[in-house]
Parts: C-alpha cells; sequence; structure tokens
C-alpha cells in the first residue's frame, strides 16, 4: 500500500536587514547542515539575496557562515566621489564597485554555477520604472541585478539594466512571503533580523533607518496576521484566504550590528557566530535534532591577552546577618584575542584569589570563567558576567556569582555600572545556569576603586609572534570593549558601535 498523503512543502524566507544578514548565514549553518533541512523554494530580499546567491551556486550552509567569516568591511567600502561633488543632486553617498571588486570574488560567486541552479529560488528586486517588484529566477540573475537587490536609495546608486532602473525591494518587502505561498507552501521558515524594538531617534541615518524598520516590519506584520486569519478559519472549517493550513517559524533575533555602517571585521563575524549560538538554542527549543558541528580550526599564531582585576565591598552572611569585608584579586586571561573578539559571549578564564572571613580568610580559586559585555537578546542591555570557584576552609565547594549590569544608557553612568559589581555567594559548584536553585551563603557588592582601575591598565600583557601582532590583539580587545559600551551609551549618534 502506497502512502498517498501530500508531502509537506517548505520555503526559506532570506529576509534582508543589511549587513545583519550576516546573522542569517550562521543560522543557515546550522539549518541546512546540522539540522539537514532541505526546502523546496527558497525567496531573497534585500541583504538576503546575498546569501541566496550563495545557496543557488550549491553552497553549503558552513560556506556560507565561512564566506562572511573572510569578509572584511572596508574591502567593501567605496565613496561615491564624484557624485558627491553635486551636493543636494548627488546619487548615492557611496558605491557597491568595492562589493563587485573585493567581496564577491572573496565568496567566490560564479555567475554561470548560479544561473543553472536547480534550486527553485526567488529574488526581489524593485522596478523603478514600471512601479513593479519583479520576481527573478536565479536564470534571470546577474551581477548587476544582485546589486540592484541591495541598492538602497541614497546610499547606493540604482542600477540600470536594459534601459529600466533597479533598486532594493526593502519597502516594498524585506521578505517575500506572498511568493512562497503562491507556491504551494504549507511551511514556511524566516531569519528575521529587522529590528522590532520600535525606537525613533532624531538624525538623517536614524530615521532613514527607522522608515525601512516601518516599511519592512509593517509589511511583515501584516502578511503574518493575514496567515494567522488564514489558519483560524482553516481550523474552523472554512478555506481561508489562502486555501490551507500554513506554519510559519520564524527566527528573529536584534542583532547587534549597523545595517550599513560596520568598520570591525570582529563584529561582523561576532554576528555569524551570534547566528550558529541562536540558531542551536532555537532548534533545542524547536526540538530539531542537530548533528555534531564541524569544530573550527583553531586560529594560526594566536595572540593571548591578561590583565588583573582588584575588587572589594562588604557581603552580608546569610547564617548570622553579618556584614563583612570581601575582596577578589582576579587574573583574567584568554589564549587568543580573536577568538575572544569573535565569540558572543566573549568568554575568558579566570585564576586568582578570594578573601573574605566568613570562609576561611584567603582561599585560591579552584577555577573561573568572565563574559565581557554580554547580552540575553538585548544589545542596549550589556552584563560583565564572573563565577568563581572556590572552597572555604572546611573544603566546602562555593561560587561566587557576579554581574555588572550596565544598561541605562545615560553616559553619566558609565563608570558606576562598570565597576559595581553585585555579588552572590551560593554553596556548592553552581555551573552556568543554575543559579536560581543555589542557596545563597552570602550577598552584596563589590567594587573596582579609581586606584584599582588605573592599576588594572598597568597589567595588561599581551603575548603574540611580533610587535605588530601584540599591538594589534590590544588594539582588538580595546575596540571591542569600547564598541560594546558604544551599543549601550551611544545610541543616540549610531544604533550599533562601527567598531
Amino acid at each position: 500500500m502506497t502512502d498517498t498523503a501530500p508531502r509537506t512543502k517548505r520555503s526559506l524566507i532570506l529576509a534582508g536587514g543589511g549587513i545583519k544578514v550576516a546573522f542569517q548565514a550562521g543560522v543557515l549553518q546550522v539549518w541546512l547542515d546540522e539540522a539537514g533541512l532541505v526546502f523546496d523554494h527558497v525567496d531573497g530580499a534585500s541583504g538576503g539575496t546575498f546569501n541566496l546567491a550563495m545557496m543557488c551556486q550549491g553552497m553549503s550552509g558552513r560556506e556560507i557562515a565561512d564566506a562572511w567569516l573572510r569578509t572584511e568591511p572596508l574591502a567593501g567600502v567605496s565613496v561615491n566621489a564624484r557624485r558627491l561633488a553635486r551636493l543636494a543632486n548627488a546619487e548615492s553617498l557611496f558605491t557597491l564597485d568595492a562589493y563587485r571588486r573585493n567581496v564577491f570574488p572573496e565568496w567566490g560567486l560564479d555567475w554561470k554555477k548560479i544561473q543553472s541552479s536547480a534550486l527553485d529560488a526567488t529574488f526581489n528586486v524593485h522596478n523603478v520604472t514600471r512601479q513593479e517588484l519583479q520576481v527573478l529566477p536565479p536564470a534571470r540573475m546577474s551581477e548587476d541585478f544582485l546589486v540592484a537587490c541591495v541598492s538602497l536609495p541614497m546610499w547606493f546608486p540604482p542600477v540600470r539594466i536594459d534601459g529600466d532602473t533597479y533598486i532594493d525591494s526593502v519597502y516594498v518587502t524585506d521578505a517575500n512571503l506572498e511568493e512562497a505561498i503562491d507556491r504551494g507552501a504549507d511551511e514556511i521558515w524566516v531569519i528575521w533580523t529587522v529590528s522590532e524594538r520600535g525606537e525613533w531617534r532624531p538624525g538623517f541615518v536614524a530615521e532613514y533607518f527607522q522608515i525601512i524598520e516601518a516599511a519592512a516590519n509593517g509589511t511583515f506584520h501584516r502578511t503574518v496576521d493575514r496567515i494567522e486569519r488564514n489558519n483560524a478559519a482553516v481550523e474552523a472549517g472554512l478555506p481561508g484566504e489562502f486555501g490551507r493550513r500554513i506554519e510559519l517559524r520564524v527566527l528573529r533575533a536584534e542583532v547587534p550590528l549597523h545595517y550599513l555602517i560596520n568598520l570591525s571585521a570582529d563584529r561582523l563575524h561576532e554576528v555569524v557566530n551570534r547566528g550558529v549560538e541562536t540558531a542551536r538554542a532555537w532548534c533545542v527549543e524547536q526540538k530539531i535534532q542537530l548533528a555534531d558541528p564541524i569544530p573550527r580550526p583553531a586560529p594560526q599564531a594566536p595572540v593571548s591577552l591578561r590583565f588583573s582585576e582588584d575588587m572589594g565591598g562588604r557581603v552580608t552572611v546569610a547564617a548570622d546577618g553579618k556584614s563583612v569585608p570581601l575582596s577578589v584579586h582576579l587574573t583574567i586571561a584568554t589564549d587568543s584575542v580573536e577568538r575572544f573578539a569573535t565569540d558572543p559571549q566573549h568568554t575568558a578564564s579566570v585564576a586568582g584569589q578570594i578573601r573574605c572571613p566568613a570562609f576561611g580568610g584567603v582561599r585560591t580559586l579552584t577555577g573561573g570563567t568572565f563574559h565581557l559585555f554580554v547580552d540575553d537578546g538585548d544589545p542596549t542591555r550589556k552584563e560583565m558576567r564572573y563565577r568563581l570557584y572556590f572552597t572555604d576552609d572546611q573544603d566546602r565547594p562555593h561560587t561566587l556569582v557576579g554581574v555588572k549590569k550596565v544598561e541605562s544608557g545615560n553616559p553619566l553612568r558609565v563608570w558606576s555600572e562598570t565597576t559595581t559589581l553585585r555579588t552572590r555567594v551560593l554553596r556548592g559548584h553552581a555551573a552556568e545556569g543554575q543559579d536560581s536553585g543555589g542557596e545563597a551563603a552570602a550577598e552584596g557588592v563589590i567594587r573596582l576603586s579609581v586606584p584599582g582601575f588605573l592599576k588594572e591598565l598597568t597589567t595588561f600583557r599581551v603575548e603574540g609572534s611580533s610587535l605588530a601582532a601584540r599591538a594589534a590583539g590590544l588594539a582588538r580587545f580595546g575596540a571591542l570593549f569600547l564598541g560594546k559600551l558604544w551599543d549601550v551609551y551611544a545610541r543616540p549618534i549610531l544604533s550599533s558601535g562601527p567598531i
């Protein structure tokens, strides 16, 4: 007996988001390679067409992610100097010529392979001449059309092909769900990186991209509402607008990267890794099985970095309610600045001592971790997290869990927020994620003092193969630190740090 039940048809929507789609590439590594998902149709809009082009030529998810991990942001920058001389009548601030010269070859785009792709794929571009959205198959694509798909007005010039003028489709659609529905999709999987924070900030750059967010989110949400109404009708026994139930699976993320303005390769590469990390967690929540990932090779000639930090204050002991002094002397270290800078968790190891009379005086750490400026999905709220393991004078294990919350957005509070460690000492060895069930032995606040900070600056030590490598490693750490502070305190200037 043969199974005559119709097979579920699945579409993948590679939505736009400027260079935030580097995050999308990380998701593709997980969905395509580790989860082994197969899609009958793939649609790309705006920046998502970059990843779609690579899919069309047969690149795996890992290869697409690796292409972004090789990308140097400055390699794609080309100022439209000749046109800028026209001032108010200038056609654009930049061109995509550097992408054509440098980035596309680095990605290995092969237009013969793309045009002959067997993938049922659709690229969205807006035809200004005809004032309509055009949906192109791989066979019609070219380098000119790919550039047109991402040519944001004012930032990049329109592209003229066969007498017609083309621009980015973002004002019409940034995720063409209707195309997937028209092609018979029963499941639509979407990777959405356009910010949904709903902020409105003054200034030309902020308002330009807020208009894009309004257009992209508005169109997307309206279509999602139509799908939900359709599904409700189908469940009630009615035909619904689309005649069948459509399952929508959306992976959303607030990506800590500006849509266009970014000078940092580390930040771009961190976003790829964040896409991988987020997609794996999302798949676990969705009960999607994952194959073991292929480990990435260790960085060649890594640069290591370490520094010391001393903090002190008082904690209240749970057993008797007494307030006692507690201080820490820590050495924070990473054996690879590159890995530290591009890891979304920015994890380093910690060694050192805890001093507190309630636990037997000076106690040497048995292990520990430090996370620099991490967030839980909201890039405007960062935390510095400390997890320090030690035993007391009775050899009973304890864990000091400390958090510096960097979240006010008020530049006048930078010092207090980056130097104040809210501290809990838990009984037992509490691993990540086990804090809530831990029994507190003491709680309080310890701080980094001004003299302590000045001393800390003198403790930075960098080791590498050359003086230039060591200087570059220290600069990378500094750029990471300042860039993350920007994300919290300089958002009125630019939503995400450019470094």
